[in-house]
């Protein structure tokens, strides 16, 4: 018994898979615009939506989220921020969690794409609210499933 390799199938297969990675901007605009949106959930569950308290909700948080995509040939880079001044507060409270901490949580996150809460309300405000780093592992998340969606394609 002896094994075959069919080196034109093989060679086939191989170029089919690099085109893949051609499709690495498509899926990295996809990831971003995604996560943008997860960014804008995760706002409302950890920030709008929540029991008032002694802050005005002036909807500037949410004007501040942006989302940008990178990809080079191999890499695609999706990042999700804020720019209003406050926004590491909301991101990481006042409970001495780091951001470290907070994508352990977001990453074990049994479905990625439910927005990630600790309890932080208008009342609870010095707990974490995970927007920016729920967003950027559901873009982790996104990125890869697309993308393995392409090298099923390719390989079809």
């Amino acid at each position: 018994m002896g094994i075959t390799i069919d080196a034109r199938a093989m060679t086939d297969a191989l170029t089919r898979l690099l085109a893949a990675c051609d499709d690495l901007s498509e899926v990295a605009e996809r990831a971003r615009a995604e996560a943008l949106g997860h960014a804008i959930l995760g706002a409302r569950a950890n920030i709008y939506n929540t029991t008032p308290g002694a802050y005005q909700r002036t909807q500037e948080y949410l004007r501040g989220l942006d989302a940008q995509a990178r990809a080079i040939r191999n890499t695609a880079t999706v990042t999700v921020s804020n720019s209003t001044p406050y926004a590491p507060y909301v991101e990481l409270g006042r409970t001495g969690l780091g951001y470290e901490a907070l994508q352990a949580l977001a990453l074990a996150q049994p479905d990625p794409s439910d927005p990630l809460t600790l309890g932080r309300s208008g009342q609870r405000w010095v707990l974490p609210g995970p927007i920016l780093t729920g967003a950027q592992a559901f873009a982790l998340y996104r990125m890869r499933e697309l993308f393995a969606e392409k090298v099923r394609g390719a390989l079809r």
